[in-house]
């Protein structure tokens, strides 16, 4: 076997940790799984487990790192390959719910978990929170496509921070609420209104660019 495909089979295998955790997570919560029950669920052996993983805890500082990365990506490829007519403004607000639609998946506890232990680790200190985010490349991508409809006055790096801010507050809402809070009827609703009107006026100006929103 030679390097990428030991590289692809171990990132296969991370994922299949991942998913089946959160599976069980969300069937019994956090406190009652065990990474025996895990190792168990996911056909592997324990020691394969701590390849990936140094415990259990990993699996929720991971989460909204490496696993939403990977979602992310796959998810907005994905819509990319079937919508390839979107606009960019379009394709912007597409990008950011698939966060809320991961955070969906994860499930709630397991989203509020992630929340709380990486905020703990930005304290006291610098925070490498945005540097373990590769997946932010796309958005300044996108921005860097829609300079021209930016608000006046805002820079691309203001930009990026806004929509971002836009998505953490909605998953922040959901997670303040006990989960009552609708992530992905009203989480999404607000996304699109705040993408929408932070573009509006650069739309409006520029007749004949595809803006619309999905």
């Amino acid at each position: 076997m030679g390097r990428n495909a030991r590289q692809e089979q171990a990132q296969r295998t991370k994922a299949k940790i991942f998913d089946t955790a959160v599976s069980l997570i969300k069937a019994q919560g956090y406190d009652r799984v065990t990474v025996s029950q895990i190792c168990q669920a996911a056909g592997i052996a324990k020691g394969s487990f701590y390849v990936h993983y140094r415990a259990k805890e990993d699996i929720v500082r991971e989460s909204y790192y490496s696993d939403l990365d990977r979602y992310v990506r796959e998810a907005y490829g994905a819509l990319l390959a079937e919508r390839p007519d979107l606009g960019v403004v379009e394709c912007i607000q597409a990008f950011l719910c698939a966060q809320l639609d991961f955070a969906a998946y994860a499930g709630y506890e397991l989203t509020c978990l992630a929340y709380a232990m990486n905020l703990a680790a930005c304290r006291p200190g610098s925070s490498d929170h945005f540097r373990r985010r590769p997946f932010s490349s796309i958005l300044r991508e996108l921005l860097e496509e829609a300079a021209p409809l930016l608000p006046e006055g805002f820079t691309q790096e203001e930009a990026l921070s806004y929509l971002e801010s836009v998505i953490r507050g909605v998953m922040a809402t959901w997670c303040f609420s006990g989960g009552t809070y609708d992530l992905l009827g009203s989480g999404r609703k607000a996304a699109a209104y705040g993408v929408e009107r932070f573009f509006r006026e650069g739309i409006g100006q520029r007749p004949g660019i595809h803006g619309e929103i999905v």
